[in-house]
């Protein structure tokens, strides 16, 4: 500390104003940059990650409405052969791969890994529909994949 005072007071007065000068603005560039600008960019990446999560949530209430109006609406049953067999005929339809499927009566619960949302709502659209199955319950998590949900359960009935 002692040689910068030194250095200092050996510079000319013109000098000492330069090099105030040159700190002040070095000063403010640092809080410009290293501060404010980072700050100001992760706002707006929050803002628009926001809005997209709104968007898709929106979207998600919508279809759930749909599904909800499905499951109400009941529908006569127009396909033969067991449960499963008419679960699994219509996911290959779909190309959808069922990992896991447990029959209970006139029930059964099926389980998927990541797949498009829209084409589990043309599933189970068809299912309902088209079948006359009843859609009993669904249950699905996010997945890591935009448009894409994993099935953590459905379960439907005839």
């Amino acid at each position: 500390m002692e040689n910068l005072r030194i250095w200092w007071q050996g510079l000319a007065t013109r000098e000492q104003q330069l090099v105030g000068f040159c700190a002040a603005i070095l000063v403010v560039g640092f809080v410009y940059w290293g501060i404010w600008t980072p700050i100001s960019n992760a706002q707006i990446d929050a803002e628009r990650s926001h809005k997209a999560a709104q968007q898709t949530l929106n979207y998600v209430k919508q279809t759930a409405n749909k599904l909800a109006g499905l499951k109400q609406a009941g529908a006569k049953a127009s396909a033969r052969g067991s449960l499963s067999s008419i679960v699994n005929q219509t996911a290959g339809q779909y190309q959808l791969e069922i990992t896991r499927m447990q029959p209970q009566g006139d029930k059964i619960q099926i389980w998927m890994d990541d797949i498009p949302f829209d084409v589990l709502l043309g599933y189970l659209h068809e299912l309902v529909e088209q079948k006359g199955l009843t859609l009993d319950s669904v249950d699905l998590a996010e997945s890591d994949v935009t448009g894409f949900v994993k099935v953590r359960r459905i379960q439907l009935s005839q």
